[in-house]
C-alpha cells in the first residue's frame, strides 16, 4: 500500500514530537505493508503551523537516514496538508508550498465545520495555475455531510477525494462513517489514506482493519485502485483511475440510506 497523507515528521505539527516517535510510526507502516508514504504536515496561514520547504526537506532527509540505519524499507516523499486560502495559487507557483511528492497534485485540508466563503473560486484559482486538487477527508466536514449534494458540485469541479481509512471503522463518529460509505457508493473516492499522527491511536495499522471491512463491500480491483494504483499515479504525476464498480451487499445499504 501507499499512503499520501500522514503526519510523521517530528516536531513540526500535531504529529510526533520526537524522532523516536516518528520511527515507531514508521515501524507500524512497515508491519501494515506500506512501501511508500508522503509526509504531509499541516500548513495553516496565521498559525504556528506554517513550516518552510527547507524545514520539511530537512526532516525528510533525517527520516530517510534513520530508516536506512534501522532497516525500515519505506520510501518517504515530501508534501503538505494545506488549509484553504485565497492566495494558494500564487504561493504554489512561487514554490512556497509543497505539492504531493513534487507532482501537480496538492493536498487541501477539508475543514471540520464548513468550507470558507468563496471556496469554489479558491479551487478554480488553484486549478487555473495548473494544479490538481486532492481534498483531504471530505467525509469529516459537517457542512458537506449535512448537504451531500455539495459533494456532487465539488466532484464536477474536477476535485479529487481522499477518504481516511479510520472513517470506515467509525473512529471519527457515526455520520463520518456513513458518509465514507456514501462516497464509496457514489464512486467519489480516488484513494484512501491513514492521516496518521502517532503510534498509539491514529496509526497505519488501522488501515488493515479498514481493508477487511471494505473487502465485505467492494471488489478487490477497487481496493487496489484506492490503496495502491491511484496513490502511485499521484507520486508519478499521472492521471487517476476511476473506481471499479462499488458493488454493495444488501446489508451495507443501511449505511447510506439516510442520504
Amino acid at each position: 500500500m501507499i499512503d499520501l497523507h500522514c503526519h510523521i515528521l517530528p516536531g513540526i505539527d500535531d504529529g510526533p514530537t520526537t524522532l523516536e516517535q516518528s520511527l515507531e510510526l514508521a515501524v507500524l507502516y512497515q508491519k501494515a505493508g506500506f512501501i511508500k508514504i508522503v509526509a504531509t504536515p499541516h500548513w495553516v496561514p496565521g498559525t504556528s503551523w506554517t513550516p518552510s520547504i527547507e524545514q520539511i526537506h530537512h526532516r525528510i532527509a533525517l527520516l530517510r537516514d534513520s530508516f536506512k540505519s534501522r532497516q525500515i524499507d519505506i520510501q518517504i516523499y515530501s508534501g503538505m496538508e494545506i488549509a484553504l486560502d485565497i492566495n494558494l495559487g500564487d504561493l504554489l507557483l512561487s514554490k512556497d508550498l509543497v505539492t504531493l511528492a513534487g507532482s501537480s497534485y496538492v493536498l487541501i485540508e477539508s475543514p471540520f465545520q464548513r468550507l470558507p466563503l468563496g471556496w469554489d473560486q479558491m479551487f478554480f484559482a488553484i486549478m487555473a495555475k495548473g494544479y490538481r486538487i486532492v481534498l483531504a477527508h471530505p467525509e469529516r466536514c459537517l457542512q458537506l455531510f449535512s448537504t451531500p449534494e455539495l459533494y456532487d458540485d465539488i466532484i464536477e469541479a474536477g476535485v479529487y477525494f481522499q477518504v481516511n481509512y479510520d472513517s470506515f471503522l467509525g473512529h471519527y463518529g457515526k455520520k463520518e462513517s456513513e458518509t465514507a460509505f456514501y462516497l464509496l457508493k457514489k464512486g467519489y473516492i480516488h484513494f484512501l489514506a491513514t492521516d496518521s499522527h502517532d503510534p498509539l491511536l491514529r496509526h497505519p495499522g488501522n488501515a488493515l482493519e479498514a481493508v477487511k471491512v471494505l473487502k465485505k463491500t467492494i471488489d478487490s480491483k477497487t481496493i487496489e485502485i484506492l490503496t495502491r494504483i491511484n496513490p502511485e499515479n499521484v507520486i508519478n504525476d499521472f492521471p487517476l483511475e476511476t473506481m471499479a464498480s462499488a458493488d454493495f451487499l444488501p446489508k451495507d445499504r443501511k449505511r447510506w440510506r439516510w442520504f
